[in-house]
């Protein structure tokens, strides 16, 4: 009896640890090559996450729908004048890969963002048109490949950010960017935070970090 208790107890402490451990490595930006910024002259607008698992979700860890739609609204500028100047846009959507970060999902966060879930689209409240859509597992969007194979096909430097959350996806997504050298900016009325408060807290490291906070909604020319 005692050692089916121990071995119970080891296993129980051993998910306990690999839990802890995903997600913290689920949270933290990603390493990679730095760019040459001189090599890079043109921009694009990544959004991150604008998924209907996020944005029509209800109860804990949900947006207000109110400032859901000011931030599309914000967003959809922003698309509107990434067509008119040529710049890329482009969507990065969370999808869990793994049975057991999707198992932990569905138990506590209503299974938002799991590989079955039916609102793994973007918003529909979106308009204008997506260049690239891309698939990322964990919070930092350069942790898809591809995203640095598009990047670096169109020869991009200046990367504007919007999308949720400010403390997570976005926030790692921003901090990837910054390690490898790009010119990093974002737009407050572009961003969704469940915690406002953490996100000004965030958005001072970040700016610290040299990412370029605007109050405007117009994103940088391409070239």
């Amino acid at each position: 009896m005692w050692s089916w208790i121990g071995v119970s107890a080891v296993i129980i402490l051993a998910l306990i640890t690999y839990t802890i451990y995903g997600h913290k490595r689920h949270l933290s930006p990603t390493k990679g090559k730095k760019i040459d910024l001189s090599q890079r002259p043109n921009s694009a607008l990544l959004i991150i996450d604008l998924q209907e698992d996020f944005t029509l979700a209800t109860g804990k860890n949900a947006y207000e729908p109110a400032a859901v739609e000011k931030t599309i609204s914000a967003i959809n500028e922003l698309v509107e004048i990434a067509n008119k100047t040529g710049q890329s846009v482009i969507s990065v959507r969370q999808i869990f890969k793994g049975w057991y970060i999707n198992l932990l999902v569905s138990l506590f966060n209503k299974g938002r963002g799991c590989q079955k879930s039916p609102g793994l689209d973007l918003d529909a409240r979106l308009n204008g048109d997506i260049d690239h859509d891309i698939t990322k597992a964990r919070a930092d969007a350069f942790s898809a490949p591809e995203l640095e194979r598009v990047l670096e096909r169109q020869k991009v430097g200046k990367l504007q950010i919007v999308g949720l959350d400010g403390n997570y996806c976005v926030q790692a997504t921003m901090q990837a960017a910054i390690d490898r050298g790009y010119d990093v900016s974002f737009t407050d009325a572009g961003i969704l935070a469940v915690n406002p408060g953490i996100w000004q807290k965030t958005k001072a490291r970040l700016a610290a970090s040299g990412a370029k906070g605007t109050s405007t909604q117009a994103p940088a020319k391409a070239f």
